[in-house]
């Protein structure tokens, strides 16, 4: 049994994805924070508010007036996996799979904020957006911060995530037969 809330989250995802997990991120669309302080003014503008920051999620972590869906996005050493879940006691319960994306397919980008880290997730072959923020506050402080340490060292290594595949393999690094034989007859 987990100990921490981070390990629990962790195993939580982990039979939905097939290699280890280094760290698991809990994440809302982003802006929901500040949704909140909106909806304290006005609750028109803080649905709109949420409205809007739901519509840039990509519909990861979907929230609602009365009901929250969080997204879990799992690091392992090759891919990033997202997931929609909703909270579960102290845990989460995985609702479904939205992507698993290998490294060179995605593009990472974070800004740190006073109360959130802005995490945006493009995917390259899909054109898919997703503007997310990971609390780093309060309980989720420590929690998150390793999600986030774990998806800085995911987007710096270098090259693609998958092997590289041999040149002699490729059918772009060598001529076609007859474009070979074509190039000797004319030489």
């Amino acid at each position: 049994m987990a100990s921490s809330f981070a390990e629990q989250t962790k195993e939580s995802v982990q039979p939905h994805v097939d290699e280890p997990i280094i760290a698991v991120g809990v994440l809302q669309p982003a802006g929901i924070w500040g949704s909140i302080g909106v909806g304290q003014i006005s609750r028109i503008a803080g649905a709109l508010t949420r409205m809007s920051a739901n519509k840039k999620s990509g519909g990861l972590g979907k929230v609602g007036e009365l009901k929250a869906n969080m997204a879990l996005v799992a690091v392992t050493e090759h891919k990033l996996h997202a997931f929609n879940a909703k909270p579960w006691g102290r845990q989460f319960k995985v609702q479904d799979a939205v992507g698993a994306w290998e490294r060179s397919d995605v593009s990472v980008a974070t800004t740190k904020g006073t109360v959130s880290t802005k995490v945006v997730i493009d995917v390259v072959s899909t054109g898919d957006h997703y503007e997310l923020e990971a609390s780093t506050i309060l309980q989720m402080k420590g929690h998150n911060d390793a999600f986030l340490a774990a998806l800085h060292d995911f987007v710096a290594k270098p090259g693609p995530s998958a092997p590289p595949t041999s040149p002699a393999a490729s059918p772009a690094a060598s001529p076609p037969a007859d474009a070979a034989d074509e190039a000797e007859d004319a030489g």
